[in-house]
């Protein structure tokens, strides 16, 4: 299929994951059976977000908990003195396999999680000491809105290529979709390793350090003057030298730490969903599931049935365009190996400017190790190196931050941050002022500029060119119109287009039934 295809379920009212209330989560939700993944970029950059095959958007102005769609710049991303004890602490134990003492008790609690983003461990030195044994009552996988027990019709892919063999031609030509090299097959993708970097110079350009503004103006300055035939000063090249050695270690250069005589070897493996490796290690992944969400969320174990519903299945199309990562984009998990032992797994979405957190389970084994913020520096990494190939895709996203619920607000703690304004859909740095502004109201517009307006507002002259799915065949509401003379779905389609966005509306197709 060459079409992303969604079955709209309008408004809906759920339990709230984050203040316990009945029934005043508020969000719109959709059924999405195929989706391209800059189809659902462009959504969560309108504060939709996916849990499985069900995608959602909180209507912020009437919902109990306003959730706000956040992002990190990863490029221009500031490690804390928070983060730092923390890869500092993982190095320790990779390297001596010693815990420090005050490390030595159980630190099963010490985190905060949120249903639609990484769970992400409180450090005392970011939240002002001591644990939060509440915490483990936020979130969770099962408090975020389902996807209403209404009919879903099944739909055969070929059967409607076929009946549309001339538009799905078309589309397949058309550069709106870029998936010029979709391969037949998921292909296992290349693995990166700590003992791998660690022996290189550098693991594709992953070692090389960022630099400064001010050495690069000064290097700039240096050449000018060669260039004139004008020597460099020795204070000028000692300086320049200072500054070099003097430069913070990246990211990148923690996770280089490693060595060969290390008494812990932590690997990673990036794997797609569809891909066998993820079908080999499946039993693991799912034993690791259970432990944590029965140790952690104390859900009983005969309850743990979700997890291939919301970690497996997803409606993104893996695509692999020459001009796109290495592994192409898509759904994958990305998974932490001690040894031969799987310890910890970042579910992710690989989109064409982000990676994208949808979820993440440890080993409270290993909650010692603070994995929840460590997953969230290396899924900062991997867009870093990401970044490297396709500059576009330099982005993390973490879900929603919701700051009315005070556990939740963790994500703004990973710099420089975004908030997404849930009316003009444009960017907005999170500061303390905006911070002190959510304080006085929890709903928020974000954009002070009262003019300005989502460009991709959706006018009911607009509803002409909706793409329906009608009886296995495409076609516009406008021609739906002529040939049924049946419009009482308009106000609901018309509510669609809105929501979605009139490039989307155009563009995906809206299941009719």
């Amino acid at each position: 299929m060459k079409f992303t295809i969604n079955q709209y379920f309008s408004k809906q009212n759920s339990r709230c994951g984050y203040c316990k209330g009945t029934k005043c989560s508020i969000s719109h939700g959709m059924h999405s059976y195929t989706m391209f993944p800059e189809d659902y970029q462009e959504l969560i950059d309108r504060g939709w977000r996916r849990s499985g095959l069900y995608c959602y958007k909180p209507l912020n102005n009437e919902t109990c908990c306003p959730c706000y769609t956040i992002k990190c710049d990863a490029l221009e991303f500031k490690l804390n003195k928070s983060h730092k004890k923390i890869l500092k602490r993982m190095t320790r134990f990779l390297r001596d396999g010693k815990k420090d003492k005050n490390e030595e008790t159980d630190r099963t609690g010490d985190f905060s999680k949120d249903a639609v983003g990484s769970c992400v461990d409180i450090d005392e030195d970011d939240c002002g000491g001591g644990t939060d044994k509440q915490s483990a009552s936020v979130g969770g996988i099962n408090d975020e809105p389902r996807e209403p027990k209404l009919p879903i019709p099944n739909i055969n892919f070929d059967v409607i290529a076929a009946a549309n063999q001339e538009r799905h031609e078309e589309a397949q030509r058309s550069p709106e979709h870029f998936d010029d090299q979709v391969p037949t097959e998921v292909e296992n993708p290349v693995i990166a390793t700590e003992t791998e970097c660690a022996s290189k110079s550098s693991c594709d350009g992953s070692n090389q350090q960022r630099k400064k503004a001010k050495t690069i103006r000064l290097e700039r300055r240096q050449a000018k003057l060669a260039a004139k035939g004008i020597e460099v000063s020795n204070c000028e090249t000692s300086a320049s030298k200072k500054q070099k050695v003097s430069q913070e270690k990246t990211l990148a250069d923690y996770f280089a730490d490693a060595s060969a005589n290390d008494k812990h070897k932590l690997q990673l493996k990036l794997v797609h969903v569809e891909g066998q490796e993820f079908k080999d290690t499946l039993k693991n992944s799912y034993a690791l599931y259970q432990k944590y969400q029965t140790v952690v969320h104390k859900d009983p174990p005969t309850k743990i049935t979700d997890y291939l519903e919301f970690l497996q299945e997803s409606p993104l199309k893996y695509t692999k365009p020459r001009s796109g990562p290495q592994d192409g984009y898509g759904s994958f998990h990305q998974q932490y190996w001690l040894d031969d032992k799987l310890i910890a797994v970042g579910v992710i979405d690989i989109l064409p400017h982000c990676v994208s957190s949808v979820y993440f389970f440890y080993d409270p084994d290993y909650s010692f190790l603070s994995l929840g913020t460590y997953g969230s520096l290396r899924e900062i990494d991997l867009v870093q190196q990401l970044a490297k190939k396709v500059p576009a895709l330099k982005y993390y996203y973490m879900g929603f931050y919701i700051h009315s619920c005070p556990k939740m607000r963790y994500k703004g703690r990973l710099e420089p941050s975004y908030l997404l304004c849930p009316e003009a859909y444009t960017w907005h740095l999170l500061t303390d002022e905006t911070r002190r502004k959510l304080d006085e109201s929890k709903y928020q517009r974000l954009n002070s500029n009262t003019d300005a307006q989502d460009v991709e507002n959706f006018q009911t002259s607009d509803l002409s060119k909706v793409m329906l799915l009608y009886d296995n065949a495409y076609l516009t509401y406008h021609r739906y119109i002529q040939i049924t003379g049946d419009d009482d779905d308009r106000d609901l389609i018309i509510e669609y287009g809105k929501l979605v966005g009139k490039s989307l509306a155009h563009r995906m197709l809206y299941v009719k039934t």
